[in-house]
């Protein structure tokens, strides 16, 4: 795996790759695909994304 400077990372996340979003809670882990984010801050990094619950 090759290493990049944080303040690069944004050029490897536009135009928008599809980014695998993971958690851990109460011993239990899960993984969600995410379609949509941005960048919000480029130094340091800071990345946008809108998550809500399941099933409206």
């Amino acid at each position: 795996m090759k290493n990049y400077p944080l303040n690069q990372v944004n050029r490897l996340l536009e135009p928008g790759p599809i980014v695998l979003v993971t958690t851990f809670y109460n011993e239990k882990p899960n993984i969600m695909t995410m379609g949509f984010h941005m960048m919000i801050q480029h130094d340091p990094p800071l990345i946008g994304a809108v998550i809500g619950p399941l099933g409206l």
